[in-house]
């Protein structure tokens, strides 16, 4: 996975306000199936359930399903008017992008030191068969050849 585009996709996105705004409308208008111009309770539920596919199992239980989609419904219901509005969406949707990227960049913080940890090993087993134990720091040289090579 490229992290870095995949976080200044993002961070582009929560930049622009043009580009946030049509992503916005685009994934209200493709929950809102009865064009009333607010999310109810059974849209997002049927929502939820078709992002999940695939991803629950299915021998879970329904209260879980319920109960996750109650959980969901509460969190982008601001106001609890029992709808969910553009703008309540939009706010939710701002804050799952923030935090996808803060997840993006700890990815990629992982991945580049274990590539380094990965690399650092190499060297030290392998650099022109000189024996360095990397544990003891400078005092790990210890100036023989490894013959064993």
């Amino acid at each position: 996975m490229d992290y870095e585009k995949a976080i200044n996709n993002l961070h582009n996105i929560l930049t622009h306000e043009d580009k946030f705004a049509e992503i916005n409308k685009s994934i209200f208008d493709a929950i809102d199936t009865d064009n009333s111009g607010t999310l109810e309770r059974e849209e997002v539920e049927s929502f939820v359930k078709s992002l999940l596919v695939g991803i629950t199992n299915d021998e879970e239980e329904e209260y879980d399903q319920n109960e996750r989609h109650r959980i969901v419904f509460g969190v982008l219901d601001e106001n609890e008017s029992g709808e969910i509005t553009l703008d309540e969406l939009g706010k939710f949707l701002r804050e799952l992008f923030k935090e996808q990227i803060k997840e993006l960049q700890d990815a990629s913080e992982r991945m580049k030191r274990k590539a380094a940890s990965s690399l650092n090993e190499g060297w030290n087993r392998n650099n022109n068969n000189v024996v360095y134990d990397d544990s003891q720091g400078a005092a790990g040289y210890n100036g023989r050849i490894n013959e064993d090579q």
